[in-house]
């Protein structure tokens, strides 16, 4: 008689699906284009501050009142950081909504089966 390993699996079972590498390339891709665009509108407003309302940066900085303090280099920087740690926030919210989407209408769909 022959002895059948028990860390075989069932005979039955049926093969797991394959998993697609293309939704984790989606949600990188949604937060990578997320925290670009908001570094790039984040670092025409610290542009837009810099040159605009240059007095602005010199009274939140306590150098500002050096006279090598560059607004718009200080505009730039913090523009720039802002806006892609704030892109990012929202890349990652979307993706989270997205996935809780999906999640939801396929319990849906399941609990009308």
């Amino acid at each position: 008689m022959a002895e059948e390993n028990p860390y075989d699996p069932p005979k039955h079972a049926a093969r797991p699906a394959a998993v697609s590498p293309v939704p984790l390339l989606w949600s990188m891709a949604t937060v990578f284009v997320s925290a670009f665009v908001g570094g790039i509108m984040g670092t025409g407003i610290g542009v837009a501050l810099g040159s605009l309302v240059p007095e602005y940066y010199r009274s939140v900085f306590p150098r500002g009142d050096d006279p090598t303090f560059d607004p718009v280099a200080v505009g730039i920087g913090q523009g720039l950081t802002q806006g892609v740690v704030f892109g990012g926030i929202v890349g990652l919210v979307i993706v989270a909504l997205y996935y809780w989407y999906r999640l939801r209408s396929a319990v849906q769909s399941e609990a009308q089966n």
